[in-house]
């Protein structure tokens, strides 16, 4: 992922800048948003290599070192395929798991949950974590070092032609160059684009801007580089970068270089695609056409079967309206006349406890009475959650120390004890096994290997998983593996160069059902593994089999006793499914039927497939694994000895991130000019910002009119701090004292603390020297040592859509005083609360409410202001003030356009998700008990997004006292979201 966060660190400085410089009376507007919280108190080193500073913990020294390999084997690669050398030293940034990486200060941004890594300009930094899978930790360090390469290969083509600035490739080119410059073509890329061919949704490169930011976008634009690396040459890539100074658009230089226009390519990559993928149809069909759909709506993974008393149930994970929830449904098929009904077991992404759910990585299973295990993101670390289905309660929660993240879960036949996946701190995937009688926890296995979906045989004995721990496991390969419980021994049930993923047994021990892109298409298909009539050593029957005659039927011989380290080489593997889009997490339904997670018309959906035994025997084609040459595992190289340069600990080293300088002309206030600094450590961790500019009108001002603050924000601990020193001196106006003059010089404290990613508690404090001059309503100078001391508690757990929030709740509560110290010349109380509720009626249609409450009480009391397109609609700006204040507002928002295109001969835009708003405002301000009544306003409006960071809206209505409307109409159009 190619992160350019100038925009967010330069809007995050200032929005500081701002809060600590702030009147505190004067604060109306509440900063909501999630939390970024700083669980873990990371020790971090240096390891420095021939090109790379590569910042880690000392947990994951082993892994810090493979990366380091990974890095350099990465930077000689592309070094060549850029023809260029970098000449900074790169600095990478390690977490051993996703979850550490989310707590990253490097960008001020959340990071969800499908982000690999990231690598921003600022500083040239790349961050990147692991998952557990080292091929997977060295894919993404390429990806992002071409990103690196890129960036430094672009901007020394500019700066040697003059151009300072230059064009730069559009994020299709710049992420589907990282794409094939980092990995092969594979089953992923592979079932996007195939999909979209045979559903006739492929977006032509003329297009492109039409799925801008999508994953299809990234699949896309691998899939171009792809085609004009084969008909093309490889070289035409490098030289749309070598030639980009030429032009202004990206798209004269792809014409230049490939000979050919957007529209021109489109017809023969289109053709091409169609000629590839519409023959497949001949012998593979879409799972609709072959299986029952049971889950359509939304997106939908990890199906887990429920046989309970009141019939067949299927549990699984789900997104349908922004939130990822756990759901139940009758295991029945979908028709047009019957609505799918679903019951919601666990509602996630609202909050600590359930925070995420890992969608797409880890299983969920139900025992045989009931008891559905799954695991979840809850503070700190992954915990394993116990759900009793009959009694709809979370019986028990499980949380380690030292295990990060916690997936596929699944309960032995007796329903005893729970075999799981647990990612460690030092970045390790290994299987544990939980005993529920006296909640101990053993570890099978302990090593590098990425050991992932393990499923209990049906007597309890066996553990089947998938693994990388092969022999062609350096070649991204997964296999199937079966550990024997009671020797603690491990088999191959699978061999060779594919990628065989999540294993589950049938109910009768005979077969092993698995996801695989074995087949030539590289499609992700359904497999079975035929265990049950292997013995040890070698059967005569299967050996006869191999050899063109009949194997013996399931259950002419008898069930093994024992695993032999040759008895992967009996294993029949036979294809259950052929279909033209990918399949996976299958599921057994009792022996003869398997649900399945499906992809197609790019969508996620849960279907169930009949007669399994019967496709198993009549399978036409019989796979057997090939004789393995050695048994030895992968091993992984890591750079050590002269390679590394030197092992340091970290320390902060502060250098300048932005220099921003502005000089604005008012036509009242005159002539403004100032700048803003901004220095931070390489981790982000501790910030400094300096801001200064002078309001003068003339020479013997300049001193008086000098203004400034400076200040530090630290990141890096659970607990985040703030201060500042600032004087601001200038002429101000306000509707309370009109025109006036302040010096104010002082500083102020804030802390937060964040309870968990939703809930936050703020305390700020400020002292401050006032010198105020009021002549102008006849009072020469007000003088005041004003100290200033507020707590809050903020909870967000709202999801938003293009122009604001959609789904969740929003509230903050505030109390404080403001005390003059020295002169007793202000001494008040503020309240301030204000609570938002987003409600869906629909999967598009949204019920807003907002009610706010304000309260200064006391001696210099300030006053608050309603009006405008923030609050209430129809009336001016601030014309609304006083001490108190009561609002709120309500709107239905509903799609009004979903998509919008605009394209110009040079240019082409797109708006998605133009909304429309019926809206009713109420509310006023008012001194003491002078209460007025309310005011209002009512009327509809559309919003769009401009560009993903500007939300355009437009707001038309009529006024009211609640007595009489407006006989006009109002027209406001204004910038901002939603509230």
């Amino acid at each position: 992922m190619f992160s350019r966060t100038l925009p967010k660190t330069v809007s995050f400085a200032l929005a500081t800048i701002v809060l600590l410089s702030a009147v505190p009376a004067g604060a109306q507007f509440f900063h909501f948003g999630r939390n970024k919280v700083q669980y873990t108190d990371f020790r971090w080193q240096i390891l420095k290599t021939q090109h790379f500073d590569i910042y880690y913990y000392p947990e994951m020294q082993e892994l810090a070192e493979r990366g380091a390999y990974y890095a350099e084997e990465s930077y000689a690669y592309l070094e060549n395929k850029f023809n260029f050398t970098i000449n900074r030293r790169i600095p990478l940034i390690f977490y051993s798991s996703h979850l550490h990486f989310q707590q990253t200060n490097v960008t001020p941004g959340h990071i969800p949950e499908g982000v690999g890594g990231f690598f921003e300009f600022l500083k040239g930094r790349v961050v990147i974590p692991s998952n557990g899978s080292l091929n997977q930790f060295r894919k993404v360090i390429q990806h992002e070092l071409v990103h690196v390469f890129m960036h430094a290969k672009i901007y020394f083509v500019s700066k040697e032609h003059g151009r300072y600035e230059g064009s730069f490739p559009p994020l299709w080119f710049v992420e589907g160059l990282a794409e094939i410059w980092s990995s092969e073509w594979d089953s992923q890329a592979e079932m996007v684009i195939k999909d979209a061919v045979l559903h006739n949704y492929i977006v032509p490169l003329s297009q492109m801007y039409t799925i801008y930011g999508t994953f299809t976008m990234y699949k896309e634009g691998q899939a171009i580089l792809e085609y004009i690396a084969e008909k093309y040459g490889e070289e035409k890539i490098l030289l749309l970068l070598e030639n980009i100074w030429k032009y202004g658009n990206f798209s004269q230089v792809f014409q230049e270089v490939i000979g050919k226009n957007y529209e021109e390519f489109d017809k023969e990559w289109l053709y091409y695609l169609q000629k590839k993928y519409y023959p497949q149809l001949k012998d593979n069909d879409f799972s609709r056409m072959i299986a029952r759909t049971l889950v359509k709506e939304g997106y939908n993974f990890k199906p887990a079967y429920y046989a309970s008393p009141e019939g067949d149930r299927l549990v699984f994970v789900g997104n349908r309206t922004g939130y990822s929830n756990i759901y139940m449904t009758e295991a029945l098929d979908t028709r047009p006349h019957r609505h799918e009904r679903l019951k919601t077991l666990v509602k996630g992404d609202r909050s600590s406890d359930f925070e995420t759910f890992h969608i797409f990585s880890s299983k969920i299973d139900v025992s045989a009475d009931g008891r559905l295990a799954f695991s979840s993101k809850s503070g700190e670390n992954d915990a394993l959650y116990i759900y009793d289905i009959p009694a709809e309660d979370i019986i028990r929660k499980y949380q380690w120390d030292d295990i990060v993240g916690i997936s596929s879960p699944n309960f032995s036949p007796d329903g005893q004890r729970v075999v799981f996946s647990g990612l460690n701190f030092n970045g390790n995937k290994d299987l544990y096994i939980l005993e529920l009688k006296n909640d101990q926890l053993l570890q099978l296995t302990n090593d590098f290997y990425d050991d992932s979906s393990p499923c209990f045989s049906p007597d309890g004995k066996l553990v089947a998983f998938s693994s990388d721990r092969t022999t062609f496991g350096a070649e991204w390969c997964y296999n199937i593996f079966v550990y024997d419980l009671q020797t603690n021994l491990t088999y191959y049930v699978t061999a060779g160069r594919h990628q065989d993923f999540t294993p589950v047994w049938s109910p009768d021990g005979n077969f092993i059902a698995f996801t695989s892109d074995r087949d030539s298409l590289k499609s992700l298909n359904i497999w079975a593994a035929d265990v049950s009539n292997f013995r040890q050593g070698e059967i005569p029957g299967y050996l006869a089999a191999r050899n063109g005659n009949p194997a013996p039927k399931a259950g002419e011989a008898s069930q093994t006793q024992t695993w032999g380290e040759d008895s992967y080489l009996t294993i029949p593997i036979k294809q259950i499914t052929r279909f033209a889009n990918a399949a996976f997490d299958p599921e057994w339904m009792g022996d003869d039927a398997l649900a399945f997670a499906v992809y197609e018309n790019n969508s996620f959906e849960i279907r169930k497939l009949d007669n399994v035994q019967e496709r198993i025997a009549g399978a036409a084609e019989i796979e057997f694994n090939s004789s393995l040459m050695s048994n030895a595992h992968w091993k992984p190289p890591q750079l050590h000895g002269e390679k590394v340069l030197a092992k340091l600990e970290y320390k902060k080293d502060y250098q300048l991130d932005i220099a921003q300088t502005q000089v604005s002309q008012d036509p009242f206030w005159g002539t403004t000019g100032g700048a803003m600094l901004a220095f931070t450590d390489l981790l982000g961790n501790d910030q400094y910002y300096i801001l200064v500019y002078n309001n003068a009108q003339s020479r013997s001002d300049f001193l008086k009119s000098m203004n400034f603050a400076i200040s530090k924000v630290s990141l890096g601990k659970r607990t985040k701090y703030a201060y500042s020193i600032f004087r601001f001196s200038g002429r101000y106006f306000n509707y309370q004292d009109d025109y006036y003059y302040e010096d104010r010089v002082g500083g102020l404290f804030t802390i937060s603390y964040p309870f968990s990613f939703f809930k936050r508690f703020d305390f700020n404090t400020s002292l401050s020297y006032s010198d105020k001059d009021l002549s102008l309503v006849g009072v020469q100078r007000r003088f005041a040592l004003l100290t200033s001391n507020f707590i809050s508690f903020v909870h967000d757990n709202s999801i938003w859509s293009y122009t604001g929030p959609v789904e969740g709740r929003r509230y903050t509560f505030s109390i404080g005083n403001t005390y003059d110290i020295r002169f007793s010349n202000v001494n008040y109380w503020t309240f301030l609360a204000d609570f938002r509720n987003y409600q869906r009626l629909g999967k598009k249609v949204t019920y807003a409410a907002r009610v706010m409450a304000l309260l200064n009480d006391g001696k210099e009391a300030r006053w608050f202001y309603l009006g405008g397109s923030w609050d209430m609609r129809g009336y001016r700006r601030w014309s609304l003030r006083g001490e108190k204040i009561f609002f709120t507002s309500h709107e239905l928002r509903f799609p009004f356009i979903e998509y919008l295109g605009i394209k110009f001969p040079i240019l082409a835009m797109g708006f998605p998700g133009i909304r429309g708003a019926i809206f009713f405002d109420a509310g006023n301000a008012w001194n003491g008990n002078r209460y007025n009544g309310l005011l209002g306003s009512a009327g509809f409006g559309a919003r769009f997004n401009f560009g993903g960071f500007l939300v355009l809206r437009l707001d038309v209505g009529k006024t009211t006292d609640f007595e009489r409307v407006s006989r006009s109409w109002f027209t406001q159009f204004f910038f901002g979201w939603d509230f």
